[in-house]
């Protein structure tokens, strides 16, 4: 008996036998069970790093659009020094924005109630220009926000549910830099106009964050004219290294320049050996999961082993054999890698709502925003990660079958038929 390999007698000997007859019952359940092992470890796999693709992406995204991309150092130098150095770098052929601002600590208090935050001195100009912040501010806005005459200032949403005020309410702030006074070093207070509140989504920004004019930080925090940094946008985030070389050329070596990575160092390579080791991790489940697989087969080969007898007496090669129980076994691995794909893809886009509809039934936030940052459980599926996964998955799963469909292949007819 001669077949074309992988021919149509050979895929429907295959599909009979994944078919087990009532006797064989065993042989369908070890199958039920290798699919469905496979189908929820393809399925964790793929939400899980779609939720780490999602929440690092999401995250950069927040801190990006708050926070500028590159920095220059230009704390004691004069406001005209500053000028010139932001009209050098509005000069370089990636810098978008440029702007001096000021970031320093300090604490707020209304009726009681009190919280240390990051005042960040800016223009109005500038704030303007960033649309995270501008576009999410949700009650008031930056009417006042220049000049030492007007004490208006923009802040989160958690910090002015924290400090009890809304917009047009006042809060006073107080700067650790103090004055020097006959009674010794007290701390600067001033009181300020609640404008606007925001929300950007990102805990961080939103519980301890303060917009305030730079004229009136360079007053609160004795920075005279001067600034603490300047910050600037460019047109790739990604790619700041050339920008930050030109940007080192043309200021010369005494101002020291930097990217957001050099800020959120940490953030980020900690996101980014998590989302590995998470993988690796589900990447051996899957292999687990494939392994059951092998002994569905070799239940299947030890059931079967009369008509693979049969089978070689009648002419059959070992190698029509071996793939006849490799396309049984790998089609059960196939089946689970789709099944966990259709699923966890299905949950990936519909994350928000699977997440809105947990909460409505148990109660229970399941993604805190004060714990992880953000206010929502992000999901980015990457379809280059979806490739590597079922590659993964294919290759393990025709790993495994191939070393018992060669064995099956091996079997001796006349020892298979002797007590027949």
């Amino acid at each position: 008996m001669s077949a074309k390999p992988f021919g149509l007698f050979e895929r429907m000997l295959a599909g009979r036998y994944l078919r087990a007859r009532r006797q064989h019952g065993g042989v369908a359940l070890i199958s039920v069970i290798s699919v469905t092992a496979i189908t929820l470890a393809v399925m964790a796999l793929i939400i899980t790093m779609s939720v780490m693709n999602g929440f690092r992406d999401t995250l950069l995204s927040r801190i990006l659009g708050v926070d500028g991309h590159v920095f220059a150092d230009v704390r004691n130098m004069p406001g005209s020094e500053i000028e010139r150095l932001r009209e050098v770098a509005l000069g370089g052929a990636n810098v978008l924005h440029a702007t001096p601002i000021i970031n320093a600590q300090a604490l707020a208090t209304s009726d009681g109630m009190s919280a240390g935050v990051v005042v960040r001195g800016i223009s109005r100009e500038a704030l303007e220009s960033i649309p995270l912040v501008a576009d999410s501010i949700q009650s008031g806005g930056l009417t006042g926000f220049e000049g030492v005459e007007a004490p208006t200032i923009l802040i989160g949403e958690r910090l002015a549910s924290a400090l009890g005020v809304r917009e047009g309410m006042a809060i006073s702030v107080i700067s650790p830099q103090g004055s020097v006074t006959p009674f010794g070093l007290t701390p600067r207070r001033k009181a300020f106009l609640v404008g606007g509140i925001f929300s950007v989504g990102m805990a961080e920004f939103d519980s301890g964050l303060i917009y305030m004019p730079i004229e009136q930080a360079q007053v609160l925090f004795s920075r005279g004219d001067g600034a603490d940094e300047l910050e600037m946008r460019v047109r790739d985030p990604d790619q700041t290294l050339g920008t930050m070389m030109d940007l080192r050329d043309r200021f010369g070596p005494q101002v020291f320049v930097y990217d957001w990575r050099a800020k959120s160092q940490g953030l980020s390579d900690a996101l980014v050996v998590e989302r590995n080791v998470m993988r690796l991790i589900l990447m051996i489940l899957v292999a687990i999961a494939a392994l059951n697989i092998v002994t569905g087969l070799i239940m299947l080969v030890k059931n079967k082993s009369r008509d693979i007898a049969i089978l070689r007496t009648m002419g059959a090669t070992k190698g029509a054999v071996q793939r006849v129980f490799f396309m049984a076994s790998a089609s059960l691995g196939i089946i689970g890698l789709a099944l966990g794909l259709l699923l966890g893809l299905t949950f990936c886009l519909n994350i928000e709502a699977i997440q809105n509809g947990i909460q409505a039934i148990t109660g229970f936030d399941v993604f805190p925003g004060t714990v992880y940052s953000l206010e929502t459980l992000p999901a980015k599926v990457e379809w280059g990660e979806v490739a590597l996964v079922s590659f993964f998955t294919i290759v393990v799963t025709f790993a495994s079958t191939l070393v018992t469909a060669w064995w099956a292949s091996r079997f001796d007819p006349v020892e298979a038929l002797r007590y027949e």
